[in-house]
């Protein structure tokens, strides 16, 4: 029988017979109604148990949570806007981002070491970015092998190309050994002969030949590059220092993010990202000047997507991380005056190889993952509803995330059918929107617990009907029906002005209702009298049931990170309720 009725009470609500809308009707304490509702709602309940036992074991077991993505109506939607995302994304993501290329498992200073030795001859001139500034036969093609741009129609160097670069220089160990098997004291030349490239303009080992001349002119390179007096000096300390030295104990000192870019998507959150890493160890000190280390520029890119691995809250999880480098320089300074003469830049080469080596270890490190879960904290509910997460979504408008319920009372657990919600406010930043059905769920628990029986009279409220008035009232009526010995005896209607002012704080709903004034109709009046005592004792359970529940009402907690605070709760034309900051 239990069963039975729970099952009567959900088609019921779900047929929209027992319309409840407002049934904070009658409480001191209900949630805030500012509804524009001039239809009258009858209710009309059924006699009997209402609600079915809770497993005394794990009601979970036997009734399990909705996974998101089920078929339930949601009662409720937490909206944020893309702006607020945004705005935390830009508090929180840069640090992590940092962190992220410092941490000793991605290692990133080691990497870089083990490029630049085996792509160096022996020395850090021959990995000098200086093809564009020589005007040597064959510099174009070279270029465009690189990776460089000549005139805007050399090609870039294909991924597949680069993978077969980076084959050969059998990355997966950690770049520790040289170009293939073959490959002559110039590592350009192996990695061309590697690349088996047929199409190119000229013989590859007239390239080859040509590159072999970089490093003879380098000198005059950088006297173009870098300010008089100073150019010798560099040239000396970069041909002269003992590569392998300088190169160990590389580290990663600083990482900066420069900007950061994010755009809202059906299929998530992409954000972009342009970083500089300095790079940094020994050094090398000389009397003119000292090189300090070097500065890596990368792009990073970053698809975030919703988690649902709890059925009680979501968070942001990063799905997918790309990184590419761009540049990499050498930082020398005047030893004198601290000064830092223009940037010296290293092979396109080696930002791209850099490149496909850091991919492979974003991939594969975790523990150096991007940490998001201070989005939002989960917590297990132990008032009166509890919700799941039935899906979410974002688009260019932000994130909204829809709930279903269950609610539990004493040793029962009543389903929330839920319903169509209304569009979000405009121009929120956080808005929280609750289906009337929780309203009808309160109104009816409440109704059930004032039954009354006293001597051979037995009363219960079996209607109630309401319209909302100007100035934040609302209207309600309810009707008390009276048995004498089993049969209709006489009716109670009482029409009683409610005030409504509440508001939502995190996940509390905070109600404020007081009763203005009552008044009250006998039939027939000449039993008033007899009934006056029963009447008074169904009203004062009614009301008593509606403050417990009501002080108990929970929302669903949105965004830990951004929750409403003290937003004015407005009921809307189809009673729905909607809070927003």
């Amino acid at each position: 029988m239990l069963t039975l009725w729970a099952l009567v009470f959900t088609l019921t609500v779900q047929a929209r017979e027992l319309d409840l809308q407002n049934p904070s009707l009658l409480l001191r304490n209900l949630p805030q109604l500012a509804l524009e509702v001039t239809k009258k709602a009858p209710l009309d309940l059924p006699p009997g148990p209402l609600f079915r036992s809770a497993p005394k074991d794990s009601p979970s077991k036997k009734h399990p949570t909705r996974t998101p993505g089920g078929r339930c109506l949601p009662v409720a939607r937490y909206f944020m806007s893309s702006s607020k995302l945004e705005e935390y994304l830009n508090a929180t993501l840069p640090p992590q981002i940092e962190k992220m290329l410092m941490c000793e498992e991605i290692d990133l200073a080691g990497v870089l070491g083990t490029v630049i030795s085996t792509l160096s001859n022996s020395n850090l001139l021959s990995v000098l970015d200086l093809t564009s500034s020589l005007n040597i036969p064959g510099s174009d093609v070279l270029g465009g092998i690189l990776g460089k741009e000549s005139g805007g129609q050399s090609p870039k160097l294909p991924l597949s190309l680069l993978s077969t670069a980076t084959d050969a220089l059998n990355i997966q160990e950690t770049l520790g050994r040289l170009l293939p098997t073959g490959a002559e004291k110039n590592p350009v030349k192996g990695l061309v002969n590697t690349l088996d490239l047929p199409n190119l303009p000229q013989p590859l080992n007239d390239i080859v030949n040509q590159a072999g001349k970089l490093t003879e002119s380098t000198e005059g390179v950088l006297n173009s590059l870098v300010p008089v007096g100073v150019s010798d000096a560099v040239t000396g300390l970069l041909r002269n220092a003992d590569l392998a030295e300088l190169l160990l104990g590389l580290n990663v000192q600083e990482v900066t993010v420069e900007s950061m870019t994010s755009t809202m998507t059906g299929d998530g959150i992409l954000v972009s990202t342009t970083t500089t890493a300095f790079v940094g160890g020994k050094g090398l000190a000389g009397p003119v000047v000292s090189l300090l280390g070097y500065q890596v520029h990368s792009d990073i890119t970053l698809k975030i997507g919703i988690s649902t691995n709890n059925t009680q809250c979501i968070n942001l999880q990063v799905q997918d991380k790309d990184i590419k480098f761009k540049k990499v320089t050498l930082q020398v300074v005047e030893t004198v005056t601290n000064t830092l003469p223009v940037p010296l830049p290293l092979d396109h080469i080696v930002s791209q190889v850099l490149t496909v080596a850091m991919k492979e270890k974003l991939q594969e490190v975790e523990s150096c993952d991007i940490d998001l879960s201070d989005f939002s904290k989960c917590k297990n509910s132990t008032d009166l509803f509890k919700y799941n997460v039935k899906s979410s979504r974002t688009s260019a408008q932000g994130l909204s995330v829809f709930y279903c319920a269950k609610a539990f009372f004493n040793k029962y657990i009543v389903p929330v059918p839920g319903s169509p919600l209304p569009p979000d406010p405009r121009n929120a930043n956080i808005s929280l929107t609750l289906s009337h059905k929780l309203l009808t769920v309160i109104i009816t628990l409440s109704v059930k617990q004032s039954s009354t029986k006293m001597n051979n009279l037995a009363a219960s409220i079996t209607k109630i009907a309401y319209f909302f008035k100007s100035g934040n009232q609302l209207q309600v009526t309810l009707w008390i029906t009276v048995e004498k010995d089993g049969e209709n005896f006489t009716t109670m209607e009482r029409t009683s002005i409610i005030s409504h002012d509440s508001k939502i704080s995190k996940d509390k709903l905070i109600p404020d209702f007081k009763i203005m004034s009552s008044e009250d109709k006998v039939t027939p009046s000449e039993a008033e009298a007899e009934v006056q005592d029963i009447l008074l004792e169904v009203l004062k359970k009614f009301l008593s049931a509606l403050n417990e529940l009501t002080s108990a009402w929970n929302v669903p907690p949105g965004l830990t990170s951004n929750p409403l605070t003290n937003a004015k709760v407005k009921v809307l034309k189809l009673n729905d309720l909607q809070a927003a900051n």
